[in-house]
């Protein structure tokens, strides 16, 4: 019985992870977009500026601010800056009017699954894959 258990635990996908601010905290390089319905699907590998430049990600820090780094073909780092705050599992970014608002799909430990609005507005979603840096 205790065999079928540790296997069970190894099978899984990840463990999910408890949603709240802590959590969020960090660096988070983009993976990819689901090519699905409602977060699930094949990913779609994000195409990074190039294979010498760094990968894009987005941070969250412990004061609430947060920043969109992406590179750019000659790998230079353009980078946006926001607030961020959790509110259940929709993640509010903000940047002085424009507030955005991500649907935190699933948290496992070290992957995040967020829902991002095609266009503002919309209820349609993209869906997302981000990966936790150590």
């Amino acid at each position: 019985m205790f065999f079928v258990l540790i296997l069970l635990l190894f099978t899984q996908k990840g463990i999910s992870q408890e949603l709240n601010d802590t959590a969020l905290f960090g660096t988070w390089e983009i993976q990819g977009t689901l090519m699905g319905e409602n977060g699930e699907g094949w990913l779609a590998p994000h195409n990074h500026a190039g294979v010498n430049c760094e990968k894009d990600y987005s941070q969250f820090s412990e004061n609430y601010e947060a920043k969109d780094v992406r590179y750019d073909k000659d790998c230079k780092a353009i980078t946006s800056t926001f607030s961020w705050k959790l509110d259940g599992n929709t993640l509010i970014l903000t940047k002085e009017k424009q507030k955005i608002n991500w649907l935190i799909h699933s948290l496992t430990v070290g992957k995040m699954v967020v829902g991002i609005p095609i266009r503002p507005g919309s209820d349609k979603r993209m869906y997302v894959v981000y990966k936790k840096q150590s």
